[in-house]
């Protein structure tokens, strides 16, 4: 299978430790304002925040944020929830593992109850290109029929649509073509409002936005490829756009998206069984996927088993 073959081929990428890989976090107080926390993010250029309560790991993100109202009063600590951490030995897999289930881009790595930094999807990526993926193709990973939204859409719609889907890239369509790609980062902007407004015109301005169309909201420096471009080609081409995603199309029509999460996807733990399995879709409490992984493992093995003993009985 060749699932199998990309993952012997990244080996030596899941086991290596992510000590050389850490990069500055970006740490909040639960009460920081969230027009704070929206500075910090813009600051930083990151997209997840940290904060450590006791021995756990709180957290939020631009996607999360995007619902916030009364954004220059509220506090962050309604947003913050629970999310795994990593020690500095921990394996390039297991961060790879977060950041897949739980849909963020950085993993906090905490060392002595202290968080000393991240390691970002985007670092991870970086290693990946150091490698001879030219036999991975781009129809080995990439999202197919993506949302997509028209121009004239209004950006309260597109929000809605990131939330809950919890995707942070929509393709805008004008005149049946993609135009720019919208992201979470772009809805936040739009709706960020002056710190000098006051409370009334800050939420009248913050509706007054999210009723706004698209329109040229985006950004257009977004790579294209083809379904059978390499991974290697993929991924410089998104490093050298400094963007998260990557179009795939086919005589201008759209037929797919690559982001981080889909390329990091290559390096998901798979499961020892009998027969290959991966599983995709997981909750986000990690629990919940180590039971989940052992059911669907043990169910596997015992209807692997199953199928041996009728087929010794059907050829005896």
């Amino acid at each position: 299978m060749i699932t199998d073959t990309i993952h012997a081929h990244m080996r030596d990428i899941q086991s290596t430790k992510i000590k050389s890989l850490i990069s500055k976090a970006t740490t909040v107080e639960p009460t920081d304002t969230l027009s704070h926390v929206i500075s910090k993010i813009t600051k930083d250029n990151s997209y997840d925040v940290f904060y450590l309560k006791d021995k756990n790991v709180l957290s939020t993100n631009i996607r999360a944020l995007l619902n916030a109202k009364n954004i220059n009063d509220m506090k962050v600590e309604p947003f913050l929830y629970s999310i795994p951490h990593v020690t500095q030995n921990d394996s390039v897999q297991k961060v790879a593992n977060i950041i897949t289930h739980y849909r963020i881009r950085e993993v906090p790595v905490v060392d002595k109850n202290r968080i000393i930094g991240v390691v970002t999807a985007k670092r991870i990526i970086k290693l990946l290109s150091s490698k001879d993926n030219k036999w991975i193709k781009a129809n080995l990973i990439y999202t197919q029929n993506p949302i997509t939204v028209p121009a004239d859409e209004s950006i309260s719609n597109a929000r809605r649509i990131m939330t809950t889907k919890r995707i942070d890239h929509l393709p805008v369509m004008n005149q049946g073509k993609i135009k720019q790609v919208l992201t979470s980062y772009h809805i936040l902007q739009s709706i960020m409002p002056s710190e000098k407004q006051s409370r009334n015109s800050m939420i009248a301005r913050t509706e007054h936005a999210l009723e706004l169309k698209i329109g040229n909201t985006g950004s257009t420096r977004i790579p294209q490829c083809l379904a059978n471009d390499d991974l290697n080609k993929i991924i410089n081409s998104m490093l050298k756009a400094d963007t998260t995603c990557c179009l795939v199309n086919l005589h201008d029509t759209l037929q797919g998206i690559i982001t981080f999460r889909d390329i990091l996807g290559l390096l998901a733990s798979k499961l020892e069984t009998p027969i290959p399995l991966y599983i995709v879709g997981m909750p986000e409490d990690q629990q919940n996927v180590n039971l989940i992984s052992s059911k669907f493992g043990k169910t596997l093995k015992d209807y692997n088993k199953f199928i041996q003993r009728y087929m010794k009985l059907e050829f005896q």
